[in-house]
């Protein structure tokens, strides 16, 4: 059973993320989001213009992306996504959630001002992650509640303490990375003493483990006392693990890592009674034994959960050389879209677990998936024509640069992780 009620739509993809909800004004928008100066304006939306007109030339002539074209569209869109989405406080509005926010939201805005070097914006939004967001007042962790927004009562706060464990090991990634490049939070414990703590916790809440000992990242602290355990295989993050067993010093995120691929080859290969081209489900249930079934009333597709797990993992390989990811994603993932992409120059959102199309539009965020995948094995041509397709997504307004529609808050990420991870900036430092 569940230790606690395990959160409904735990990531915000209830709502299809191609189909944002539309609002008067962007995500961020309020006093202080727009600058004053028109001339200063103008000049941003006519430089907008130049850099879209040349992408949309670049995704054209297939040309590879050039790599400062390519800086200043990473540069531009997070600072449209800082101006969009981020308030000046430090909290990420997801529009799907009411005006709300998500641990999943504060953790990417974190790893992205990481590799976007910008210091300031990191510390205002990990102030506010760690004053709103941490249990250690309520539950005596230092993990983080996954849901915050308005109350029926008007006021704000949290409105689910449960956990979502991908936000709690992006969180703790970050922060050790912020230390290794040397910033220092303005108030209160280190980055690197904050990381430590949120990964003794994950480990604590978050990790269970089956009759043999093998150890298995859960969802979240809402996971069951003994197997079947229910997966989430997005979730899975190697790189983050082998760089916390550097910064605890503590073996078992080795031990973590290396779980996880027998887990996800698994996974791949067929879930329950359906046999797999390579996919992985979103989500999936882990039997004592280790066989992998499906999770009832949970989705089994490569949807808009499992498509992060190919970038996950190919950061392993880009990290730290490993072969594990290469093999993995050659044994079916990469040939099913390599295929698809040389047959019909287009790959859709959403497959279903066997392959089929589920719509018929396309999506930055699952050409970022694949991109990850073709740079982990090694097949850079391909990825920069993933990465032209992701580019062609990149429009402007008066807020600045976005992916796809400007309240798309899944597409911002993802297509800018994507990119990002292409561009060389995804770094352990």
């Amino acid at each position: 059973m569940f230790a606690g009620c395990p959160p409904r739509g735990l990531q915000g993809r209830g709502c299809d993320p191609a189909k944002p909800v539309h609002r008067a004004g962007g995500a961020g928008a309020g006093p202080g989001s727009f600058p004053s100066d028109l001339r200063r304006r103008g000049a941003r939306l006519c430089s907008g213009a130049v850099l879209v007109l040349a992408l949309l030339l670049l995704a054209a002539c297939g040309a590879s992306p050039q790599p400062g074209k390519l800086e200043g569209l990473l540069t531009e869109s997070w600072q449209g996504y800082v101006r969009r989405f981020i308030h000046p406080e430090g909290r990420v509005v997801v529009p799907e959630r009411r005006g709300g926010t998500i641990s999943e939201a504060q953790a990417y805005a974190l790893l992205r001002a990481v590799w976007a070097g910008d210091e300031a914006t990191f510390a205002r939004v990990a102030r506010w992650t760690r004053t709103h967001l941490s249990r250690e007042a309520c539950c005596g962790d230092h993990l983080l509640a996954w849901h915050w927004g308005p109350r029926e009562d008007g006021t704000w706060g949290v409105l689910d303490a449960n956990t979502a464990s991908d936000a709690d090991l992006d969180y703790a990634l970050a922060l050790v990375l912020a230390h290794r490049r040397g910033w220092r939070p303005p108030e209160g414990p280190d980055y690197l003493t904050r990381a430590r703590r949120v990964a003794a916790d994950i480990w604590r809440r978050e990790v269970v483990h089956l009759p043999d000992g093998t150890p298995v990242l859960a969802p979240g602290n809402w996971h069951e006392a003994a197997p079947p355990y229910l997966l989430n295989p997005s979730y899975f993050f190697p790189a983050a693990c082998r760089l916390l067993a550097e910064a605890t010093g503590e073996g078992r995120w080795q031990e973590l890592a290396a779980a996880t691929y027998p887990l996800v080859a698994r996974l791949g290969q067929g879930v329950g009674g359906q046999a797999g081209v390579g996919l992985f489900p979103d989500w999936a249930l882990l039997m004592a034994d280790g066989r992998v079934g499906a999770a009832p009333g949970r989705e089994s597709h490569f949807g808009w959960e499992a498509v992060r797990l190919p970038w996950r993992l190919a950061v392993d390989r880009l990290w730290y050389g490993r072969e594990e990811p290469v093999r993995l994603l050659a044994a079916g993932f990469l040939p099913f879209f390599r295929e698809r992409w040389q047959r019909e120059g287009r790959l859709v959102a959403v497959y279903a677990y066997d392959g089929h199309p589920r719509v018929s539009y396309e999506s930055p965020v699952l050409y970022a998936g694949v991109l990850a995948g073709a740079l982990a094995a090694g097949d850079r041509e391909w990825a920069g024509a993933l990465a032209r397709r992701i580019m062609a997504f990149y429009r402007q307004d008066e807020q600045g640069g976005y992916f796809e529609a400007p309240d798309n808050y899944y597409a911002q990420n993802w297509a800018w992780l994507g990119l990002a991870l292409y561009a060389g900036k995804v770094q352990p430092f």
